[in-house]
């Protein structure tokens, strides 16, 4: 089911506090990870009690936002950036947002 205002790739010390910022200002944030066991990590400590949640896939991530979705990404430049657009591309529709952070 569609629920999260946004999804957020990326959960380095930035994107794990931008998450936790968004969801303060009443956002539900969906977070991913190439690495999903710290998906696991967060949701289970620093996101423990609040409304964000996970996805262990890009597909399943994609699946749990709110239409027109909105990704944003916070990952290293250059080549990650490209390979993570070449993933999402397939699951998204024409006015989904991609940011990239």
């Amino acid at each position: 089911m569609a629920t999260a205002d946004i999804a957020l790739i990326g959960l380095a010390v930035m994107g794990q506090n931008l998450i936790l910022n968004m969801n303060d200002h009443g956002f539900v944030v969906c977070a991913y990870n190439r690495t999903v066991a710290k998906v696991d990590h967060f949701l289970a400590n620093e996101a423990k009690g609040t409304k964000i949640i996970g996805a262990h896939s890009i597909q399943e991530m994609v699946g749990k936002l709110k239409k027109p979705r909105r990704v944003m990404m916070l990952v290293k430049a250059g080549s990650a950036v490209d390979a993570f657009i070449e993933q999402l591309m397939p699951f998204l529709e024409k006015g989904d947002i991609i940011i990239d952070g």
